[in-house]
């Protein structure tokens, strides 16, 4: 069944629109920082006798000391990219996944997540799919755009046939390897009313804001402890079910996607990251801006962590530059925070599994 025209689908159908750099979302901005130090409860358990936790803070950001000097190379890096103007704002949070112990810097500033939002829309089928099985094997006709070369940054993606069939679950393959916002309006404009439930049931069950029940007056709305979320209940396994956080997070590990955070760390680890990317157009008052924002958890070995930034500024390559340099610093920083710790037994993760 076609869902109807509500407010919803029509700010969905709005959430990514091609442009030189890549996608817009139409939404508004919402109070920030509300979203560290609290306990994410699954209020929609079912059960009476329990209290399941999504996820939480084991303390508040000034509770591990022992990163301050992670925290200082990253505050030292963006004040540098600011001070050259590369940058107008930038914000990050670090979480070391297997311990919990995490920090963000420039909690407050928010960001339109564009392409960032695929991950939900990916999270929103696997949900249905567990209730109703099969809706990931459902045939649906790719809906390719006008203009295919309007593609993710530097590069044109390989695109489905327009016109011919293919499964969900292939779509959403499409879509977060490539980035591709064709295949992001397929999904999209085949919501039923049980993926669209799927779709608003992630924002209220993780407590942060969704791009279906705001405005269009303004594009901010999200903060990067606010997105992190998403990675950390992927990684958790505490959203989905096991199977289906280890397929969501295999599929984020072959995103094509590689200036970002995979730039600064070494070719041989896993990252399951997911980049979004806005252009701004200048205004009698504003001149033309850009936004790049890169999550993902990196696997360094023995020592997941999880690595979200989100900037703002005037030119795309210095942005994507800022990126990738705070990438590599963190990457330095953890490898000399567990230089002198003993190393888990694990094995790494292979990149594209």
């Amino acid at each position: 069944m076609k869902l109807r025209r509500t407010h919803a689908l029509v700010v969905l159908g709005a959430l990514l629109g091609g442009v030189v750099l890549g996608w817009y979302i139409r939404a508004f901005a919402v109070p920030a920082g509300v979203y560290r130090g609290a306990i994410i409860r699954d209020d929609n358990s079912g059960y009476s006798l329990i209290d399941p936790i999504l996820a939480c803070d084991i303390g508040p950001e000034d509770a591990f000391p022992e990163l301050n000097p992670v925290k200082q190379a990253i505050t030292n890096t963006i004040a540098d990219d600011i001070r050259a103007k590369n940058a107008g704002a930038i914000s990050v949070y670090v979480r070391l996944l297997k311990s919990g112990k995490w920090f963000v810097i420039n909690p407050d500033s928010t960001y339109a997540p564009a392409s960032l939002l695929k991950v939900f829309i990916m999270t929103s089928y696997y949900k249905e799919n567990e209730d109703y099985p099969g809706v990931l094997n459902k045939q649906l006709v790719y809906q390719g755009s006008e203009n295919p070369t309007d593609d993710n940054p530097g590069e044109v993606i390989p695109h489905l046939t327009s016109g011919q069939s293919y499964s969900v679950r292939d779509i959403i393959r499409q879509m977060i390897v490539y980035s591709d916002n064709d295949a992001f309006n397929t999904l999209v404009n085949n919501f039923d009313a049980k993926t669209l439930a799927a779709f608003n049931d992630i924002f209220t069950d993780l407590n942060i804001p969704s791009p279906a029940t705001q405005s269009e007056d303004k594009l901010q709305f999200m903060t990067v402890s606010a997105y992190a979320t998403i990675f950390r209940v992927l990684f958790g396994a505490t959203y989905l079910t096991r199977d289906d956080s280890e397929r969501a997070l295999s599929l984020l590990t072959q995103a094509q996607y590689k200036d970002g955070i995979v730039s600064g760390v070494p070719a041989s680890l896993a990252v399951a990251h997911k980049f979004g990317v806005r252009s701004i157009p200048a205004t009698t008052t504003m001149p033309a801006a850009s936004e790049l924002h890169d999550c993902g958890v990196v696997y360094y070995p023995g020592h997941p962590y999880l690595l979200c930034v989100m900037t703002h500024g005037t030119d795309f390559a210095d942005l994507q530059k800022d990126v990738a340099d705070i990438s590599k610093v963190t990457y330095q920083q953890m490898d000399a925070y567990y230089a002198s710790r003993p190393t888990a037994a694990t094995s790494t993760p292979v990149v594209g599994k």
